[in-house]
């Protein structure tokens, strides 16, 4: 009995040890889990200081409303600057399109891209997909990413770790993501400021020419190489004609959405052409903004072994073309955003400023899918008539700055 007693207590000494012990556990879990809490938080904030100081050291636009990443990515290959830069804007949704850009042209590009602040952490990270991608795209493209300033304060932890952020998807399946986002560029919750973005991307390339498009057209395969040849044999890298006021005009299409395949070379797109699978650009949104450009003349036109002038087109309202030109060019007004006159104003000042237009045999741009009057975003209307008033001021403005131009944008 004396032997069982014992046992039992102890059992009960057993179990009140164990009990302290398991008191004393909890008491340091939890002081071990509130330390883990306080370290989390201290981490939070200094991230939060680190964005904070990284994103506040970055340059700000002229009006103090953007911040601009320039060159967050770099082309692996130095171009010479004896070439012409393919220069584009989007928003992170659209940079799929890079792709199709960079498998038909062969020389550099530069992009700027507009990020909100929910978009940061997925934007940075997914740059690091471009060096994964094949050479055309990962090593001859720089992207610049520009911030709206009042976005930036009070990130979230986030946004603030995705900093030095590294994205394990592949290039081929980042970009797929990317294009199952269906988010127009106009429609987004901010005014979405084109022309910045072009400058940005303009300013940033470290060629003689440009050729400024939209991110949604892709050239034909002739275009970079044949300018390039063109330009060396007509000399026009030489110091002495830089200054020179020509551009020279690349015709614009724009082809059914469904099209198995867009051309390679003009003769390709004039059979398309006749096929009504393609059609001059913005035909039914807006015929006046391109037909001056002349495309029954242009495609008459048999297509060259090499690229050269076919015929010049002097400046008429609305005519807004694309093409390629020195980086002297007048850069675009900022002030525009949003839908209208974002183009036309800077085509009307080439204009004014006393620029040639030349209009080029055989290269040309196409847009994919058909422009149709009622794809527009529901505030186009609103934004067309903003613009349409800052149009007609600046215009009023370039009539004082070019006092001796013999030329009207009417």
């Amino acid at each position: 009995m004396a032997y069982f007693n014992a046992v039992a207590l102890a059992l009960v000494m057993l179990l009140g040890v164990l009990q302290i012990a398991h008191f004393s556990m909890l008491q340091r879990l939890t002081q071990l889990h509130e330390e883990e809490e306080e370290n989390k938080k201290v981490e939070g904030q200094n991230l939060m200081k680190t964005a904070h100081g990284f994103f506040s050291s970055l340059p700000m636009d002229s009006t103090g409303s953007y911040r601009v990443e320039a060159n967050i990515l770099s082309p692996g290959n130095v171009s010479s600057a004896r070439d012409v830069t393919l220069v584009t804007q989007c928003s992170p949704s659209h940079l799929h399109h890079l792709a199709d850009i960079a498998e038909r042209w062969n020389g550099p590009i530069s992009v700027a891209v507009f990020v909100q602040s929910h978009e940061i952490a997925m934007t940075r990270s997914l740059m690091k997909l471009f060096r994964r991608c094949p050479e055309a795209l990962g090593h001859r493209t720089s992207v610049h990413l520009v911030y709206v300033e009042s976005q930036l304060q009070g990130l979230s932890l986030q946004v603030a770790s995705s900093l030095g952020g590294v994205s394990k998807t592949g290039c081929v399946d980042g970009l797929m993501q990317l294009s199952n986002i269906k988010q127009q560029n106009y429609a987004l919750k901010v005014p979405y400021p084109n022309n910045l973005l072009r400058n940005v991307a303009r300013d940033n390339a470290i060629t003689q020419f440009i050729m400024v498009v939209d991110i949604d057209m892709v050239p034909d395969v002739s275009v970079h190489d044949g300018f390039l040849k063109f330009a060396q044999e007509n000399n026009l890298f030489d110091v002495h004609k830089s200054y020179d006021k020509e551009v020279f005009v690349v015709p614009v299409f724009e082809a059914r959405s469904n099209l198995a395949s867009l051309p390679m070379k003009k003769a390709e797109l004039v059979s398309k052409v006749s096929e009504h699978s393609i059609r001059p650009f913005y035909l039914m949104r807006c015929d006046k903004c391109h037909r001056h450009t002349d495309y029954k003349r242009w495609l008459q036109l048999p297509p060259g072994e090499a690229m050269t002038i076919a015929y010049d087109v002097e400046w008429r309202d609305a005519w807004e073309p694309f093409y390629i030109g020195r980086k002297t060019v007048p850069r675009y007004d900022e002030r525009f955003k949003q839908y209208g006159f974002n183009r036309i104003s800077n085509v009307c000042q080439l204009h004014m400023a006393g620029y040639t237009f030349h209009v080029m045999d055989t290269p040309f741009l196409i847009h994919k899918g058909f422009k149709e009057k009622g794809q527009f975003h529901a505030e186009k209307d609103m934004e067309n008539t903003i613009n349409r008033d800052l149009y007609t001021t600046f215009r009023r403005e370039l009539q004082l700055r070019y006092t001796d131009a013999k030329r009207q944008c009417v």
